[in-house]
């Protein structure tokens, strides 16, 4: 029996997080990862978003995740043929290491995953599946909303620090469903941001329809919240727009304009991300 084991009886799952130093020697560290083991089964797993990284290092961000998961990979192949304490001694590379182990008691591997995630790592949200389907994978389109919203809160937080506990918070919307998660959710407001593109203008209507919705779930769930649909345009008066593509803008923002009214959401357009960051501050 491995000596891990036999410590505590009522542990039945033992962990240790994978701590990165990107700088050597600066003291900076950032948890990035955990080898588990549960129920005689070893796992390492990172649990540091890629798009995190991607945030905070640019097109390095990639690189790194790929560092990463080899380090990882390598620490599992460890670990199955000669067990958890080799495995922690064993990492490959000087600027990753081991925290102490620790114990936990779970339900099976993803409520240990969970915990792990809950305790150690505030850059990580844990996937509810185990792999990613093709359906998952982010678009273009959806890459670039996403970057736009992301955009928008760290404009919020540079003006109102005290606004970033009320990003991506969730709701639950009907009862015995899934929570849905907001990007800005405050005791008065519920948000959501969209994105009208020239040439990507159906799927911009598309992803508002479906906010406008959660975000009429969301009021209707709690009256004390008023919701919000901002959605970034050009500018319409812009010479490098022809006449057919600025009748469209006027018509699909005259059609949400009606849908969001139907909904009783409140619909902002905005032409940059600090007119964004405006709409959300004044009403929040």
């Amino acid at each position: 029996m491995n000596t891990l084991v036999s410590l505590v009886s009522k542990a039945n799952a033992f962990y240790s997080v994978l701590v990165w130093e990107p700088v050597a020697g600066s003291g900076e560290r950032l948890n990035v990862g955990a080898l588990v083991q549960y129920d005689g089964t070893f796992q390492a797993r990172a649990l540091i978003r890629e798009d995190v990284l991607r945030c905070m290092y640019g097109s390095a961000g990639e690189g790194a995740f790929q560092m990463i998961l080899g380090t990882l990979r390598a620490i599992e192949g460890v670990a199955k043929q000669f067990g958890f304490a080799a495995a922690r001694e064993a990492v490959p590379l000087a600027s990753f290491k081991f925290t102490e182990a620790h114990e936990a008691q779970a339900d099976n591997e993803h409520d240990l995953l969970r915990q792990i995630v809950l305790m150690h790592f505030s850059l990580s949200v844990l996937s509810e599946e185990p792999t990613a389907s093709a359906d998952d994978s982010p678009t273009p389109e959806r890459e670039v909303n996403q970057q736009w919203t992301t955009k928008i809160k760290e404009a919020i937080q540079a003006r109102r620090p005290d606004l970033q506990v009320c990003f991506n918070r969730e709701l639950v919307l009907v009862d015995g469903s899934a929570p849905v998660k907001f990007p800005v959710l405050t005791p008065r407001l519920v948000a959501q941001f969209g994105l009208l593109k020239e040439h990507a203008q159906s799927h911009g209507m598309e992803d508002a329809r479906a906010k406008m919705w959660k975000l009429s779930l969301a009021t209707g769930r709690n009256s004390s919240l008023s919701a919000a649909m901002v959605v970034g345009i050009p500018l319409l008066d812009s010479v490098t727009l022809s006449d057919r593509v600025r009748d469209r803008f006027l018509k699909n923002i005259g059609d949400l304009t009606r849908e969001a009214e139907k909904y009783k959401v409140g619909l902002r357009t905005a032409q940059s991300v600090a007119d964004a960051a405006d709409c959300v501050i004044e009403l929040a």
